[in-house]
């Protein structure tokens, strides 16, 4: 059974973010936006570990910290932007296990996580294997298939690059944190980290076209070769009157056999 993580935050995006990013990677996420929603969820099922905001509308992470460590051994990683000296030493002295500041790297978090399971796993005498990512759908292993058969098949038409690398690398040369980029083009740090990580699905769709263009600009990064690839991928109009026409024709031949 995969470790199951208890995520304790009161940004929806966040909450969203976190539950995508470590289902991806194997554990079991229940997220809560209210402090009581998650201490109820907690009274019926103990996780393995608790991802902690500090800044909680109705009690700081901090006192949720010791009041929940007055009763368990459960490890707490503090996930919060209140990262200063004082916040870190206030949170590790609170109960909690390891801190860790907004923006977050993804990467990092999930390796502090196995860290921090390793030893509460090891402390109870007993080790619990760290999950392993989802394996690849059916979808994908007939992908794997189809290309190990490429040289037999026609050329595939150019796909859109993949823009997640450019915008990290762009911003990590130009020496930018997450939360300076999203300050300097005026979009949520959030929305940024989800473009780099090509989760457009996570950025409203009613800005992610705002996003894209401010972060580009503040960046330098040319949208121009994506837009080509996306137009280059996208179905041709004439292909969609032909499928259109066929499925019509197939209804009418249906429509006379009945009678």
């Amino acid at each position: 059974m995969n470790p199951h993580i208890m995520v304790i935050d009161d940004e929806p995006l966040i909450c969203k973010l976190l539950e995508y990013q470590l289902g991806g990677a194997g554990y079991e996420v229940a997220s809560f936006q209210r402090v009581h929603e998650a201490m109820l969820a907690l009274a019926r099922r103990q996780p393995d570990l608790i991802l902690l905001d500090v800044m909680m509308p109705e009690i700081s992470g901090w006192d949720l910290c010791r009041q929940i460590r007055s009763s368990s051994n459960i490890p707490i990683i503090m996930l919060t932007a209140k990262d200063g000296d004082e916040d870190v030493v206030r949170g590790l002295t609170g109960g909690a296990d390891d801190y860790v500041g907004k923006p977050f790297n993804q990467n990092q978090l999930i390796a502090r996580i196995e860290a921090v399971l390793r030893r509460a796993q090891a402390a109870a005498g007993r080790m619990r294997p760290i999950p392993a990512p989802a394996p690849a759908s059916a979808s994908s292993a007939a992908s794997v298939a189809h290309s190990a058969q490429s040289t037999r098949q026609p050329a595939m038409r150019p796909r859109a690059p993949r823009l997640g690398a450019q915008f990290s690398a762009a911003r990590q040369q130009r020496g930018l944190s997450l939360h300076d980029a999203g300050q300097a083009c005026g979009v949520r740090w959030e929305f940024l980290q989800a473009i780099e990580q090509e989760e457009f699905g996570y950025v409203p769709r009613a800005e992610l076209r705002h996003a894209l263009h401010s972060y580009s600009t503040l960046l330098g990064v040319d949208l121009h070769p994506y837009k080509a690839g996306q137009r280059l991928s996208a179905p041709r109009p004439f292909m969609l009157v032909i499928l259109l026409v066929i499925v019509l024709a197939l209804v009418l031949v249906g429509v006379l056999l009945i009678l």
